[in-house]
């Protein structure tokens, strides 16, 4: 069952370059929250994806990204940088979560470093993760 795209409905991008990690992430979203999820395998598209969002219409602009930091062509840093860019007022409805294999620390501190990001989640995303980020923010839901 689908569920139905309304002004009101939370949006989620998922954004790694694996398809098959895209595939499981948004399944153990949609089965888990009433959010509606977006995969993308390329981080360019997803920032187009915001910035036609924001010159259509900010309330489809996404209330939470699930970023990847290790990817080809344009990499989570690299988007970051370019999505910070968007005006703050649209910029920080949306939260920004790093989903990464990456446990380094120096990737951790840097992460600190972006207004955006709001948590730096290792892989996999797991249901308990979910549940945990629902807690932290139940107003915001993530």
């Amino acid at each position: 069952m689908e569920t139905m795209t309304t002004a009101t409905t939370k949006r989620i991008l998922l954004v790694d370059d694996d398809p098959i990690t895209n595939l499981i992430n948004k399944k153990i979203i949609t089965l888990n929250t009433p959010y509606t999820v977006e995969a993308f395998t390329n981080a360019n598209e997803a920032l187009d994806q915001c910035k036609n969002c924001l010159a259509l219409a900010s309330e489809q602009f996404p209330d939470a990204i699930f970023l990847d930091i290790n990817m080809p062509i344009m990499d989570g840093w690299e988007f970051l940088d370019q999505f910070e860019k968007i005006p703050f007022a649209t910029r920080s409805k949306c939260s920004v979560l790093l989903l990464t294999s990456s446990i380094d620390s120096e990737d951790i501190e840097k992460s600190k470093t972006y207004k955006s990001v709001c948590d730096f989640i290792s892989k996999p995303l797991t249901i308990n993760k979910i549940e945990m980020l629902k807690s932290i923010s139940p107003a915001e839901g993530f």
